[in-house]
């Protein structure tokens, strides 16, 4: 099938009904959620549909302005064949769907349900597993799934504005723009991509670990989605979770330590709980490290993120990569390249570094994030410093979002992959340096 075949005028007809059914079961929700008097609920609807028109935006653009499609038509193709399979033989369709990827996977297909693409990837398919149910609820519509996406994606990125907002609620505004309505995260993190599964997972995981180990309540539901949470990173993206477990487990540590009033009692208690942490942090690495594949050690991760960088300077991406300059396949080496690395995956591309509209609209977008975190940290630091020490919250927004933006950098050597992969740190890096501005103000007010 063509791209361009991809949406028809039935899924254009089609689309209104889903909106409309879409529209009243957020409105219901939205109004039992109001009727607690919190003041963020005000923008669940509008959060809801930024995302919606975020995946359908991403659809325009696959369809009618890239020629050939990319990952998020071939997630769905691929999903139409899996759910093909289903009405041709049900015994076929779920050991494809449930059993681990093997060489024999490939043999349920035929001519009549499709070849998928991604069956030898067992992180891509893993999102074309995830994407049946959604196909099914669509009746194999691009369109339609993507709208449902959206909302899938909405559910985690809601999850983390809550958390947010429970911290700090009168700044309930400004995170709404750094979670709910930041333009790239709204484009690459609402339709059919890895990206907005993992999004809406990291989003589900640092509400389950604050409900859990800071919050104390909700325990059985969050315990649930934390395990649920980690299971999508982990088997489609695994060093999102690599990144955001150091991060919360210090959240952990210095949320316990700085409820201790006492400065002897926390030098006696300090040890035991960076202990605890240390260890439960390693008893979890353990339990994953079997699905984390070429994360589950130092060394093959930097030898994935040599790989990866090599492979995306080659020439068929149109000379829309950058370069970190050369550096060996080792721990030393990878780490040299960590100011440039991590300034790349926060700030770049550049303006003078777009070549197309898609690009141009990223490099806007970064050149506003690179204003506003000179802004922040640079015009006050010892006040930026202080509360990147003093405030749980912020240190694990900070440490998540350096460490991925290194990880992204380094392993990424084509900015259109790079404005796409790191789209999960910005919402933790843009609130932390929310959090710093308004903190260094009241200081300011009281002093």
């Amino acid at each position: 099938m063509e791209v361009s075949e991809l949406i028809s005028l039935f899924d254009w007809v089609l689309a209104p009904f889903y909106l409309i059914c879409i529209y009243f079961i957020a409105k219901i929700i939205s109004r039992k959620l109001a009727s607690k008097g919190n003041p963020i609920y005000g923008y669940f609807m509008s959060g809801l549909f930024a995302k919606i028109g975020g995946a359908v935006g991403l659809c325009m653009i696959y369809v009618y302005y890239y020629e050939y499609g990319g990952d998020t038509t071939n997630y769905h193709e691929d999903s139409c064949a899996l759910m093909r399979l289903l009405f041709q033989s049900s015994a076929d369709f779920f050991n494809a769907w449930l059993m681990p990827l093997s060489p024999r996977t490939s043999t349920y297909f035929t001519n009549e349900t499709g070849y998928p693409m991604y069956v030898k990837d067992s992180n891509a398919f893993m999102v074309v597993r995830l994407l049946v149910p959604i196909q099914l609820l669509s009746f194999g519509s691009y369109l339609i799934s993507s709208i449902l996406m959206g909302v899938v994606s909405f559910t985690g990125v809601w999850k983390l504005y809550d958390v947010f907002c429970d911290y700090y609620p009168t700044l309930y505004k400004y995170f709404a723009f750094t979670v709910l309505f930041l333009p790239s995260v709204l484009f690459w993190g609402s339709g059919i991509l890895k990206d907005s599964w993992t999004l809406a997972a990291a989003g589900w995981y640092t509400y389950s670990f604050y409900r859990i180990f800071i919050k104390g309540n909700r325990i059985f539901f969050s315990i649930l989605t934390l395990f649920i949470s980690i299971f999508i990173l982990v088997t489609i993206k695994p060093y999102i979770f690599v990144g955001l477990l150091p991060g919360s487990l210090l959240w952990l540590i210095w949320a316990r330590l700085s409820k201790i009033k006492s400065t002897f009692i926390k030098i006696i208690v300090a040890p035991i709980i960076i202990v605890f942490g240390l260890g439960l942090g390693g008893g979890i690495w353990m339990l994953t490290s079997s699905s984390l594949g070429k994360y589950s050690s130092i060394d093959s991760m930097v030898e994935k993120a040599y790989i990866a960088s090599d492979d995306l300077k080659r020439e068929y991406y149109k000379g829309n990569s950058f370069d970190l300059g050369s550096y060996d396949p080792s721990l030393s080496g990878v780490f040299s390249k960590f100011p440039i690395a991590t300034i790349t995956g926060l700030f770049r591309p550049f303006i003078w570094e777009t070549k197309n509209i898609v690009m141009l609209m990223s490099g806007l977008e970064n050149l506003m994030i690179l204003g506003f975190t000179v802004y922040v940290l640079f015009r006050k630091p010892l006040t930026a410093t202080k509360e990147l020490v003093n405030n749980p919250l912020v240190l694990f927004c900070l440490i998540f979002a350096i460490f991925f933006a290194f990880s992204v950098a380094i392993s990424t050597s084509n900015f259109g992959a790079l404005v796409r992969l790191r789209i999960p740190l910005l919402p933790f890096f843009l609130s932390g340096l929310i959090i710093i501005e308004y903190v260094s103000r009241i200081k300011k007010r009281i002093g």
